[in-house]
């Protein structure tokens, strides 16, 4: 996987986490991982038309990853081994999601996801190409 995309994906879970403060009004508190996982599942629900059987099961799923991730969000690792491990993390959860989705609901998820990360890449500091400093 390229350093672009390793990059977007850690940019989309922190653009989850603070859409999240954000959604809930108090940016001045951080969110909880389980309110991250309510607040995701709560999107997630209205853009993939969660059946009600399913709710409870993605919920569950966002929330077992929401505490994963909060200790590389939170922690003072350098940058490449938090992608690392949010990679990770994000296979794990979207191996799980795969099992729990319809093969159509999976496809929207992963579309709505690329979506977050070229958003949250548009809006990246872009840094100058090759080794030349102007």
């Amino acid at each position: 996987m390229t350093a672009n995309r390793i990059r977007a994906l850690i940019v989309g879970s922190l653009f989850l986490t603070a859409s999240t403060v954000w959604a809930q009004g108090n940016a001045q508190k951080p969110a909880t991982p389980a309110e991250r996982a309510h607040v995701q599942t709560a999107m997630m629900k209205v853009k993939l038309d969660l059946k009600d059987d399913q709710v409870p099961k993605v919920e569950a799923i966002n929330t077992k990853y929401a505490e994963k991730m909060d200790p590389v969000l939170k922690g003072s690792l350098e940058p490449a081994k938090k992608m690392t491990q949010a990679k990770e993390i994000n296979d794990q959860k979207e191996a799980e999601l795969k099992q729990v989705l319809s093969s159509d609901q999976f496809q929207k998820y992963v579309a709505w996801q690329g979506e977050i990360r070229t958003k949250m890449g548009e809006g990246a500091p872009k840094r100058p190409q090759g080794g030349a400093q102007p």
